[in-house]
């Protein structure tokens, strides 16, 4: 009898003792862990879940600080990481990893922009936008394309899209480097532009369509004269035809084609009007001039021609008042005599 209280007793001792341990295996009164019989289980965690070094499980002390002194988060006390920048990138000199401060300084120039000419945000120093002169942004994508390549198809290291090269196919560079003679001409002497050093293409004119004597294709300077001094419309810098008359019909002198002032008389003191030596209103030619001077040059130069002739009595072809020339010869070739000289002289040979 005494036998089965004993063990009696003993089951409820070991019962009530069972039911002192937790999942984990810790005996809540005793401390001890049912599976290693000591204070800690096998891996080494006492019943408040910390090692002998005072760590749990992930690693950390009571504080949330791990073996280096680092968080969860991987700040130190002080509120940096293992690489030495605060929570919001910031060295404790200042700086975060791009070189910039707080204030948007950056460490090497000490100014708004970096020595690329960037600012923290990206923008350009000399545009004030996100794109430089060329149209590249920080991360080298071109403004026009919105891709890495600009128009004529090379990147902002100066990579061309076809060939991988600085060079494209035609051996230039973005920068007007011909491959073959690393210089901005080509090995006939052109530049990437077709342009000579001296400034000509090989049709022989400029950027702005000139020759080197100065005439664009159509023969005209820059000033709007041919070779022979007329423009466009036909006229010379002084105002007349090849002719010699300005667009209102008159010649240097002041005459027109039939030798009549602008006043319309002749120096035979005659009207071109009425065709007599009165006007239509009865004036005479001494009348009409009498109380005004007459507008036209009468000098006795062999370039200057008063009405169609020159102070020899010769027209601009060289021939008198009755169809002659100097040597006698109308246009057909006879002499005052009407003789055919052309057709003797042909003869003679």
């Amino acid at each position: 009898m005494k036998y089965k209280i004993a063990v009696v007793i003993s089951l409820i001792v070991f019962t009530v003792g069972c039911s002192n341990y937790d999942n984990k295996g810790f005996n809540g009164d005793t401390k001890r862990n049912w599976h290693s019989m000591g204070y800690t289980d096998k891996q080494g965690y006492n019943l408040t879940g910390y090692s002998n070094e005072g760590y749990n499980r992930e690693g950390y002390d009571k504080y949330g600080y791990d073996a280096e002194r680092y968080d969860k988060d991987g700040f130190n006390k002080v509120g940096y990481n293992r690489e030495g920048y605060d929570s919001k990138g910031y060295r404790i000199e200042g700086w975060n990893y791009e070189g910039w401060n707080e204030k948007g300084l950056n460490k090497e120039t000490k100014t708004k922009y970096d020595k690329n000419g960037w600012s923290r945000e990206y923008e350009n120093e000399k545009t004030k936008t996100l794109y430089d002169e060329y149209g590249w942004s920080y991360f080298g994508i071109n403004k026009k394309t919105e891709t890495e390549y600009d128009e004529k198809g090379y990147k902002i290291d100066g990579i061309n899209r076809e060939t991988g090269t600085k060079y494209n196919e035609y051996g230039w560079s973005r920068e007007g480097i011909n491959e073959i003679t690393k210089t901005t001409y080509d090995k006939e002497g052109y530049s990437i532009y077709g342009y000579t050093e001296e400034g000509y293409n090989n049709f022989g004119y400029n950027r702005e369509g000139y020759d080197k004597e100065g005439y664009d294709r159509k023969g005209y300077d820059e000033l709007g004269y041919n070779r022979k001094g007329y423009n466009k419309k036909g006229y010379s810098e002084e105002g007349y035809d090849d002719n010699g008359y300005n667009k209102y019909g008159y010649d240097k002198n002041g005459y027109d084609r039939q030798n009549y002032d602008k006043y319309g008389w002749n120096d035979s003191k005659e009207n071109r009007y009425t065709k007599k030596i009165y006007d239509k209103k009865g004036r005479t030619f001494d009348g009409f001039y009498g109380k005004r001077k007459r507008p036209v040059i009468l000098t006795p130069n062999s370039d200057i021609y008063i009405g169609e002739y020159d102070n020899q009595g010769y027209d601009r072809k060289g021939y008198d008042r009755d169809g002659y020339t100097e040597e006698g010869l109308d246009e057909e070739g006879f002499n005052r005599k009407k003789v055919y000289i052309g057709e003797i002289v042909k003869d003679k040979q």
